[in-house]
Formats: structure tokens, C-alpha cells, sequence
């Protein structure tokens, strides 16, 4: 039984991999002739439900009624693996993007996908560049484009939360958006640490009620991240399997 997972290492992420740089020339071509990042989005959302598939991992979501698709918001989410990019892209039903490391920008096709879609590069050692590139999003959300942020800035594989990096909720208050903190559960059994095995089974996540800005603008953003903390450890607990 050992080999089994091995075994179904061996052609599950060629084929990821295969559906990852076929999507990703299709969404890069379509970018030039649609600007508005729809079919750039159809894409993504086409790659994340095929990994879920083929990985025989299913997203159960909570609270996500809660979400008006007209409304751009930032959700902010913990983050624990690969997984919850493609949990988002799998269940999310409306256009949204990212807010990614800069190292993932220059990987070839998959990084020109999110710089073509809407995502924002996030370069630690230079907060200016990743300021003017907030400052790039803050219409888009105003128009209705959701970002997901992962406010650790680092995946935690479920050990626990790691500290929350401030630019996220500095983003949220500049644009005027409201946030939604999102606690996702179990993401890191199904790829863990240093591993290419998938291992499929469940992953829940929890969208809870959303933070309006007339809700937190009088709190600076050490209060925000403190709030938003509170809200997601609440739900989280660590899964066994």
C-alpha cells in the first residue's frame, strides 16, 4: 500500500503540470484580446477545479452565501499549501486575483498569467514597488475585483498561525474595501512539507461575516490584523488526516 501514493505521484503532476502550462498559454494569448481578465479568470478557475479533480480533493465551504459578487472585497486568508490557491479557484464563483510572492511572477507562463489577470506581486525587500502596485489595485477592487491575501506572507502548514504582515490590512484601508477573513482547515494533509504525494480527502474553508470598512476605519492596522486573528483562530483546528 506504501507504493500506492508514490504511484499516483507519478502521473498526477505531470498531468498538473501539462494542464498548468496549457492553461496558462491559452490565458497568456487570450489577454491580448480581452482586457477585462475574464477569460484569463475562466482559466484559472478551469485549472484549479481540474487539480481538485484529479487529485480527489473536495472543497467544503461555509458561509460563502455571505458574499455579494458584485462587491470587490480582500479576503484574507491563512495560508497552508498549494492547496488553498486552488481551493479558492475551485469554489470562488466570481473574478478575483491574487496577491502573490515576486518570485512566483517569474516563473515562465504561470507567472505572465498573473500579471496579465489582476494579481499583485509582493516583494518583501522592496515595500515601495509593492506599494505602488496596492496602489495599482485600489481601483479595480473600487470596480468590483476581489484580491485574496494571505496575510502570513508564508505558508505555516498547520502548525499554527505565523505572525500577519501589515501590508494586507493597509491595502484593505486604502481602498476602502471590506474585508472577509477566511480560515481554511486541512489544506496541508493534503500536500505536506517538502512533498510532491497528494493525498486526497477534504478541505474546509470558512468564510466569515464580513468586516465593512465603516466597521474597522477608526482601528490602525496593528488593531485590524489583531481583530481579523481572533476571528480565523476561532474556527481553526488541526485535522489528524
Amino acid at each position: 500500500m506504501r507504493l500506492l501514493p508514490v504511484f499516483n505521484a507519478a502521473w498526477r503532476v505531470p498531468v498538473i503540470l501539462l494542464m498548468t502550462f496549457g492553461l496558462a498559454t491559452v490565458s497568456v494569448v487570450c489577454s491580448f484580446v480581452d482586457s477585462t481578465g475574464r477569460i484569463q479568470h475562466r482559466c484559472a478557475r478551469g485549472w484549479g477545479a481540474f487539480v481538485l479533480w484529479v487529485s480527489r480533493v473536495r472543497v467544503v465551504t461555509r458561509g460563502m452565501e455571505r458574499l455579494n459578487p458584485q462587491k470587490g472585497y480582500v479576503l484574507l486568508a491563512n495560508h497552508l499549501s498549494m492547496f488553498d490557491h486552488w481551493a479558492f479557484l475551485g469554489c470562488l464563483p466570481f473574478q478575483f486575483g491574487f496577491a502573490a510572492k515576486s518570485s512566483v511572477f517569474s516563473i515562465p507562463l504561470l507567472g505572465w498569467h498573473l500579471s496579465r489577470s489582476g494579481s499583485i506581486a509582493i516583494d518583501r525587500k522592496k515595500p515601495r514597488e509593492t506599494l505602488r502596485s496596492f496602489e495599482g489595485i485600489r481601483e479595480k477592487i473600487r470596480q468590483g475585483l476581489s484580491i485574496v491575501i494571505y496575510p502570513e506572507g508564508e505558508r505555516t502548514f498547520g502548525d499554527s498561525f505565523a505572525p500577519f504582515k501589515r501590508g494586507a490590512f493597509l491595502l484593505a484601508r486604502s481602498s476602502g474595501a471590506p474585508i472577509v477573513p477566511v480560515t481554511i482547515i486541512g489544506a496541508h494533509r493534503r500536500l505536506r512539507r517538502g512533498s510532491i504525494i497528494i493525498h486526497p480527502g477534504v478541505i474546509e474553508m470558512i468564510f466569515h461575516p464580513v468586516l465593512e470598512f465603516e466597521e474597522y476605519k477608526e482601528l490602525n492596522s496593528r488593531q485590524i490584523s489583531r481583530k481579523v486573528r481572533e476571528i480565523m483562530e476561532e474556527s481553526y483546528r488541526q485535522v489528524a488526516h
